[in-house]
């Protein structure tokens, strides 16, 4: 598939193509990488697509928009994207104008296991 990319790994899995994102901060390069990887998916494929964003900070919102877009037109196709991972703010986002329906949900759920409230201190700073 696409074996010469930096910030991205792409696998088949069961019915799917998972395409996980390693970069810890979302740059110019990050989304043209992650935009044609999706497209060739979505030209040249008929199965899922499973987006893992689990090691991202943030979404920008840019984005955000590019994923729902990307589910809607899956959803035409009788697909669907699984988003894996996403910070809880943008989770509350999504929820906030409905649009969690978009997305396959597995299991474990849209958002990241271990949330951090920027608003409170960590562990290591507690006394």
């Amino acid at each position: 598939m696409a074996n010469k990319t930096r910030f991205l790994t792409v696998r088949e899995i069961e019915n799917a193509y998972e395409v996980k994102i390693l970069s810890e901060t979302f740059n110019r390069d990050v989304d043209d990488e992650v935009h044609s990887v999706i497209g060739m998916l979505f030209f040249q494929t008929r199965s899922h697509i499973q987006l893992d964003v689990t090691s991202l900070r943030y979404l920008p919102l840019d984005f955000i928009n590019q994923i729902v877009a990307l589910a809607r037109d899956l959803r035409a196709k009788k697909r669907v994207l699984v988003l894996v991972g996403v910070p809880y703010s943008t989770y509350h986002y999504l929820k906030r104008f409905r649009l969690t329906k978009l997305f396959f949900q597995l299991q474990d759920g849209m958002v990241r296991r271990r949330f951090q409230n920027p608003l409170r201190p960590t562990e290591e700073f507690r006394r």
